[in-house]
């Protein structure tokens, strides 16, 4: 049954409307800081968790298993967290786009 059989008509209700001005000038006075991550920490990080992994998983891992799970929502760091242990010479990827130890590793 639709909202208009039931008498409760919509006649008049307007929409909220919000402005937000000089939110700046308000905060000004405060004293805070923006603290940005740590973002070479947090890379050393997973490079290390994703040496791991490969250490534990099983052999060939595809690289888009290990950027998944290292990263899920952030591909982009997983992608670039897998390229650091290629450039590093930890693990080799084939055509096919697996992942194994590289024999000196």
């Amino acid at each position: 049954m639709p909202a208009a059989d039931w008498g409760l008509g919509m006649r008049g209700a307007k929409a909220d409307e919000f402005r937000v001005m000089d939110v700046a000038e308000r905060v000004a006075p405060y004293d805070f800081e923006i603290r940005t991550p740590d973002l070479a920490s947090e890379t050393d990080e997973l490079v290390q968790k994703a040496a791991t992994l490969l250490l534990v998983m099983p052999p060939n891992q595809h690289r888009s298993t290990i950027e998944d799970l290292l990263s899920p929502n952030d591909p982009e760091r997983g992608r670039h967290v897998v390229d650091v242990l290629i450039e590093s010479a930890f693990v080799e990827e084939d055509d096919a786009g697996h992942l194994r130890r590289s024999s000196g590793a």
